[in-house]
């Protein structure tokens, strides 16, 4: 039986290129999408049928560090065919709700009349994994850890950061969409994704570990986030010395479980 999320849009709707593209293209990652309208409105259609939401995957569970490497190299690869199919990368939607898993692997939603952007939503998204982590999994809080933190800067690079979390979990056979001469980039952030650099995966540096620590328990970071952040200081108590948003109009037509 198939299975559906509609997310609703005010506004009569339009069918643009993206909407085009989706319908002739099968994108790796992306959910099938059908868009229609009705009553002055949008509506935008995701087949989900055998699927789980990421959200509530992980509502009685904790997200491991090698969930975490799976869904980093998931995006960044989604990220490079959406590049490659010349659509918007900042319509993916990055929303625990509209982030789907099957098979061990995710599935994205493809939001044309989006107006977020990506990089602020993953940050986000770092934020959701601080509250669902498995605090006893040191790989995992020092991706997620480093994760954050990186993401707070203004010109960050998803695809230099994602093989450095790749390698404190232990993954570094990270693929990045093989195509003749692709090497796309972003100039707002400086995100690119050469193959040859999103291969590497800089080993784990005592010195830096120890600035971070230093420097983030005791700044306004963590002030402005101490409910959040309570976990990730008691962890590091006690491994000083070790390596280191939700949206309207969304309905489905069947429990997710």
């Amino acid at each position: 039986m198939e299975r559906k999320i509609t997310i609703e849009e005010e506004g009569i709707y339009r069918e643009d290129y993206q909407m085009r593209m989706l319908k002739e293209n099968h994108i790796e990652g992306l959910l099938a999408v059908k868009g229609r309208g009705a009553d002055g409105k949008s509506y935008y259609d995701y087949d989900v049928s055998g699927k789980v939401s990421m959200k509530a995957m992980y509502e009685k569970s904790e997200i491991k560090g090698e969930d975490i490497c799976c869904f980093l190299e998931r995006l960044l690869a989604v990220i490079g065919e959406t590049r490659k199919h010349l659509l918007n990368i900042h319509r993916i939607v990055l929303n625990p709700e509209y982030i789907f898993y099957e098979s061990g692997k995710y599935y994205f939603c493809y939001y044309p009349p989006g107006t977020d952007n990506l990089w602020e939503a993953f940050h986000t998204m770092t934020e959701y994994f601080v509250k669902r982590a498995d605090y006893k999994d040191q790989d995992c809080v020092q991706m997620i850890f480093l994760l954050h933190k990186e993401t707070m800067e203004e010109n960050y690079s998803l695809e230099k950061l994602v093989p450095r979390c790749l390698g404190m979990g232990k993954r570094k056979d990270l693929e990045v969409p093989d195509s003749p001469g692709y090497a796309c980039t972003d100039k707002d952030k400086g995100v690119s994704f050469g193959r040859e650099e999103a291969l590497l995966s800089p080993e784990y540096d005592k010195e830096e570990h120890d600035w971070i620590a230093e420097q983030e328990l005791g700044c306004c970071i963590m002030e402005e986030t101490e409910n959040m952040w309570t976990p990730v200081k008691r962890f590091l108590s006690r491994h000083k010395k070790s390596k280191w948003g939700d949206w309207d109009g969304l309905y489905i037509e069947e429990e997710e479980l």
